[in-house]
């Protein structure tokens, strides 16, 4: 009988262990991207678009573009920023945690937590709860409203199938890219006033002249005391 325990014993072990491998070998062939801007200026300070060194000219890269699915990082973009922008809301409104049904989609939150009743912006955010972003946008923002905003934060990958409850959880047709995203944040953390992403400030010949200012596209989304 001990025989028989020690064979098995070793036998999950090895299967465990083939199972790390195996989970590391995913782990290692992911690929993440950084963009680094200066969120005053929109100059782009440093962008990690894959691994390894660069060994080609027009590669691919991830951080500009590959649109990915940005989750809940949306809820702000295009739920809570619009409703405390334009819509009346403060942080303080309240919608009431449950499961939420829109059409034949039944929306719910992911935490493991239940569901906690009325809930303010506030808790919706510091908890990024799903439910107070998906009634925030259809009950006070709406769906067209919330594209708006997120094309204005600079957004450009949105179609006509965004205009939708999924939207405020970031569940997009084509999804957003990194770069995007991250100017979409800057503006928040600007005040409000959207700088476009740069990636040179000027261009000057060997004797100095200017050949090309580079002048990033400002716009206000929001307003400085939102």
């Amino acid at each position: 009988g001990c025989d028989l325990i020690s064979t098995i014993d070793v036998g999950m072990q090895d299967i465990c262990e083939k199972a790390l491998v195996d989970k590391l070998k995913e782990l290692n062939a992911s690929v993440g991207v950084v963009v680094l801007m200066e969120v005053a200026t929109g100059e782009v300070k440093a962008i990690s678009g894959g691994r390894g060194a660069k060994t080609a000219n027009l590669t691919l890269n991830r951080a500009t573009n590959v649109p990915r699915q940005p989750g809940s990082t949306f809820k702000v973009i295009s739920s809570f920023a619009p409703a405390l922008d334009t819509c009346g809301a403060t942080l303080g409104s309240v919608y009431y945690d449950a499961p939420y049904t829109v059409g034949a989609k039944t929306f719910r939150n992911w935490y493991s937590g239940g569901y906690q009743g009325y809930s303010s912006i506030r808790d919706g955010i510091i908890y990024s709860m799903n439910i107070v972003a998906v009634r925030c946008m259809m009950e006070t923002v709406t769906p067209q409203l919330g594209v708006e905003y997120a094309k204005n934060f600079g957004i450009t990958t949105l179609t006509s199938s965004d205009y939708n409850a999924a939207t405020a959880l970031g569940g997009l047709t084509e999804g957003v890219t990194n770069l995007e995203l991250t100017s979409a944040f800057a503006t928040i953390a600007n005040q409000g006033m959207y700088t476009e992403p740069i990636f040179f400030t000027k261009i000057i010949d060997r004797n100095g002249k200017v050949l090309i200012n580079n002048e990033p596209e400002t716009r206000r989304v929001l307003k400085d005391s939102t």
